[in-house]
């Protein structure tokens, strides 16, 4: 079985990558015939058992080497045990934090390295800063925020919020608009600032500023709701496809929904600057990590649009400067700031690094919908989630790609986690 999964593998693998680099050379004019599928489906009952069994007697390494993980095997047979993982951060004993999704919307938080993984039972929900160094850590009393946390989730306490006081804060400023709920945080983002003290929350029930003056809704405005409430007698802040990213600076907040346009706060002047979206809808923004520029996309179906904005020329009031268009086909949902670029997550199971100007560097695939990404502070280790319900550690220094990997750099995938349904996570 092993002979026949590592075959199949190298074989799979191996058209793939020719077909996507005739692809490229070709601009997609000539890529040859389609690969043929993988036909390893109809071994994955069997290899996951194993995957089990090695997981119990401790013959991790001989897993991977007589069966190299690959997600694409498991689609069609264990397709209803996946849910989204979503790493959060490492945190500073080189553990890293992160969070699977339930049926009901709810998480469950996990701690993780490659010697095991710990369920967080007092955590229900975490996010984390642009630099990852300050973690949102929530129940369901409230959010606190932690810097430098270490695997017992100790660390310098910067602020502590309850769900009721801010919900009563709302109630009080916003007494005619339906806005925050208490369970909203289940499947928030609460994205620290700067100081650590601050935070964007980014749900469904609308995107807020948090902090100790009070709360302030975002998105949508409130006198839009109003207007709109004329026409459906709905005094709600809903929203879908939320998103929301906060620059490493802190000065500058972009966000958006699905209705709206790209928008982008200046905190200093309380500007808000809209952009049109250059696909259908807005999906997703990303700071790049000299706060120089900020990325957005919209999102149609599977594919999108991204647009890259020049912060230096926002503040020098120069805005007849036309976006400029960074990439054309990816949905993106995840996403991280590097020195060099960014590195884009998308529906389709790709990640790309682009540079700033919009060049594609180096594309690698993981399979099944990314749904986030954490990138170690010294750039060498990405953490990628995905909606298979595999967490990948990725080896961004590798000088010599697997074989069995598709992509066409040399980054490697050192180990995984299968994080499935409410079982115990499996080392693979």
């Amino acid at each position: 079985m092993s002979q026949k999964w590592r075959d199949e593998g190298l074989r799979y693998a191996s058209e793939v990558n020719a077909y996507v680099r005739r692809g490229l050379e070709s601009n997609w004019e000539a890529p040859g015939e389609d690969p043929s599928e993988d036909s390893r489906g109809e071994l994955a009952s069997q290899v996951y058992k194993i995957i089990k069994k090695a997981n119990k007697t401790g013959e991790l390494e001989a897993l991977r080497e007589q069966f190299p993980a690959a997600s694409w095997p498991f689609g069609e047979t264990h397709r209803q045990l996946m849910r989204a993982v979503c790493p959060i951060a490492f945190l500073r004993d080189g553990t890293f934090l992160v969070a699977a999704r339930n049926e009901d919307l709810s998480r469950t938080v996990y701690v993780m390295d490659k010697q095991g993984a710990i369920r967080i039972e007092h955590v229900q929900a975490a996010s984390c800063s642009a630099d990852g160094r300050d973690i949102a850590l929530m129940d369901e009393q409230g959010v606190r925020v932690v810097r430098g946390p270490d695997r017992e989730l100790n660390g310098t306490l910067l602020a502590t919020y309850t769900w009721a006081a801010i919900i009563d804060q709302l109630r009080e400023k916003y007494p005619d608009i339906e806005t925050l709920q208490p369970h909203s945080y289940r499947n928030a983002d609460v994205i620290p600032f700067a100081d650590g003290t601050k935070l964007l929350m980014v749900s469904h029930d609308g995107i807020y500023v948090i902090e100790e003056a009070g709360a302030l809704l975002l998105h949508p405005a409130a006198d839009n709701i109003r207007e709109w409430a004329e026409e459906d007698d709905e005094l709600t802040a809903s929203l879908s496809m939320p998103h929301g990213a906060v620059s490493r600076s802190g000065r500058w907040m972009a966000y958006g929904s699905q209705d709206s346009e790209h928008l982008l706060l200046d905190q200093e002047k309380w500007i808000v600057y809209p952009f049109e979206p250059m696909s259908s809808y807005p999906h997703y923004s990303l700071f790049s990590a000299n706060d120089e520029n900020v990325w957005f996309n919209a999102c149609h179906f599977y594919n999108g649009c991204t647009i890259g904005i020049s912060l230096p020329a926002i503040e020098q009031d120069n805005l007849n400067e036309e976006p400029s268009s960074i990439n054309d086909s990816m949905r993106v949902y995840a996403g991280v700031a590097l020195q060099k670029g960014n590195i884009m997550g998308d529906a389709s199971g790709y990640l790309r690094m682009i540079d700033l100007e919009g060049n594609e560097l180096w594309r690698y695939y993981v399979s099944g919908t990314i749904s986030g990404m954490a990138l170690h502070p010294d750039e060498t280790t990405l953490l990628v989630g995905t909606y298979n319900g595999m967490l990948h550690v990725l080896d961004l220094t590798s000088t010599e790609p697997s074989p069995y990997e598709i992509g066409t750099s040399s980054i490697r995938e050192s180990y995984r986690w299968i994080v499935w349904d409410s079982r115990e996570p499996l080392y693979w």
